[in-house]
């Protein structure tokens, strides 16, 4: 299985996940239907960006959840409710503090329960609405690292809430400013550096009595450590724990996702950016948490290596995330070969590019391949 975008390639495939409603109650689309052209619209239609289809050459790949399909759906279900609120600038109430609170704590148990050394974190956007998932996405990398910076499970809820309010002033800003598919002219960048106190005026009242480091990590996680960020320009030990971890989450699930102005970062220059900002501009130890504990290329991907051998991701190396373990299905110029699991950890090799899917016609020639090979 893998996660693919909602467009037309995705046509004769097969879900291999059931995709709810926003609310996670109604299903849009159930497990081994068989994706009609009509499906796709009305995928779209609801704002789904993603799915997880079968990979006809990799049919019995399953991939791990970090988190539970039923805890995300809770959580987000919490978060839009909040955000409904922000947007009609109302602070939260505290029933909905506490509820988003109870929220992360399964969110955090399902985490701390999870044992997978390296984590698939990628596979969770679903939805269109790129601060929402973005959110989500922040919320559960803060508690990864939190929880390989041994923090206590009091601490990963705390650390988890404020993560997932971190954007919730951004639903004040203009969306023509937020969807703009160009660079932000700067008077435009001026109104995005307002979200953090706007949400810190938001947060602090719904949350002072409830989880009052919340608040501050929503203000501060846009500061960096040299100073350089906003909206204060804190420096080093000026900025909260909580506040350095989400900030070192929030840069790499933006880097790693594509946006209306721009494509998303090859792994390569995912690893790059965070390498160089950790120490002058990152806590270093979230970074490198992140780096070691955080798939850059999941299970399922697509790839092409350095040599131009194509195939899948299979597995995970700790500590070598440009090397991940690859079963290989077709040469450089796209003709199959003998399917070869290569772990490239210790190898001259590394993944190159992402593909959104198989180069036209290649599964077919690839099932005829492995049929003549094995005599059928």
């Amino acid at each position: 299985m893998r996660r693919v975008q909602v467009d037309e390639q995705i046509v004769g495939k097969f879900s291999a996940k059931t995709i709810y409603n926003r609310t996670g109650r109604t299903p849009l689309l159930r497990r081994g239907t068989r994706i009609r052209p009509s499906m796709v619209a009305a995928l779209q239609r609801r704002g789904i960006q993603a799915i997880w289809v079968t990979d006809e050459l990799f049919p019995d790949l399953e991939v791990q959840a970090v988190v539970r399909d039923e805890t995300v759906n809770v959580t987000r279900r919490c978060l839009e409710d909040i955000f409904k609120s922000a947007k009609e600038k109302a602070p939260p109430s505290q029933a909905q503090a506490l509820r988003l609170a109870a929220a992360l704590r399964s969110l955090v148990d399902d985490i701390l329960h999870n044992d997978d050394v390296v984590a698939n974190v990628a596979h969770l956007r679903t939805w269109d609405n790129y601060t929402f998932e973005h959110s989500v996405q922040v919320a559960i990398l803060s508690v990864l690292v939190g929880k390989h910076l041994l923090m206590t499970e009091d601490q990963l809820v705390r650390l988890g809430t404020g993560a997932i309010l971190h954007d919730v002033g951004k639903v004040t800003v203009p969306q023509e400013i937020l969807q703009k598919p160009a660079a932000l002219t700067a008077d435009e960048f001026e109104i995005i550096k307002q979200h953090p106190r706007l949400g810190w005026d938001l947060v602090h009242e719904g949350f002072q009595n409830i989880m009052p480091t919340s608040s501050i990590v929503v203000l501060q996680h846009h500061e960096r450590l040299d100073g350089s960020g906003y909206p204060s320009h804190l420096k080093g030990d000026e900025i909260y724990v909580f506040s350095r971890v989400v900030a070192a989450a929030d840069v790499f699930d933006a880097i790693r996702a594509e946006r209306n102005y721009r494509a998303r970062y090859a792994p390569r220059r995912v690893l790059q950016i965070m390498q160089e900002e950790a120490g002058p501009k990152l806590d270093a130890s979230a970074v490198q948490a992140i780096l070691a504990h955080v798939a850059i290329i999941p299970v399922g991907e697509i790839v092409r290596l350095t040599n131009g051998l194509l195939g899948a991701v299979t597995g995970l190396n700790q500590g070598h995330p440009l090397q991940p373990v690859v079963t290989v299905v077709a040469d450089d110029r796209d003709e199959p070969i003998e399917r070869d699991e290569l772990d490239l950890r210790g190898t001259p090799l590394h993944v190159d590019q992402i593909l959104n899917d198989w180069p036209p016609g290649l599964v077919n020639r690839v099932q005829e391949f492995t049929g003549i090979r094995s005599g059928r």
